[in-house]
């Protein structure tokens, strides 16, 4: 009896460490669509892991709040130009037990029109984990998969 204690105790981190985590996540303010190819309908997901992909997205900057690329994975949710007030906000980003992570996020196409253009975007930074090989988004209120990323 206390022989299985003892293994059960001992493997108890392990099984710890397979639950779902928090993933900490860094908001960046005030970047701007650059990239050559238009937006399609809707949200567009991207998820850049190498500066030079940075730079399609975003053009050359020395900002300070610029990710490390060699620890930090960025992702964009963005929308095409529109005159609707719309807004896009990542809720929670956790990693699950596995090659994965999920991404939930709040979509408002908007409710009130304005006399100008607005582009809603939203820029987050996250760190790179060597064993994750997909991200999956969904959307927050519905829960239904919006789409799925895979990372180098």
């Amino acid at each position: 009896m206390k022989q299985v204690i003892l293994i059960i105790l001992l493997l108890l981190p392990m099984f710890s460490k397979a639950q779902p985590e928090k993933v900490p996540v860094r908001f960046l303010q005030d970047y701007y669509y650059y990239g050559i190819n238009p937006l399609k309908e809707g949200v567009n997901v991207f998820v850049v892991t190498k500066r030079r992909e940075f730079e399609k997205l975003f053009g050359k900057t020395n900002r300070p709040d610029t990710p490390d690329f060699s620890k930090e994975w960025m992702i964009v949710l963005a929308m095409p130009k529109t005159k609707w007030n719309a807004k896009i906000d990542v809720d929670k980003v956790s990693m699950k037990a596995g090659s994965f992570i999920e991404v939930y996020t709040h979509i408002d196409d908007g409710r009130r029109k304005y006399s100008y253009d607005t582009y809603p975007i939203k820029v987050a930074i996250i760190p790179k984990y060597k064993n994750v090989k997909k991200l999956h988004f969904y959307d927050g209120r519905k829960l239904h998969l919006l789409t799925t990323l895979d990372v180098d």
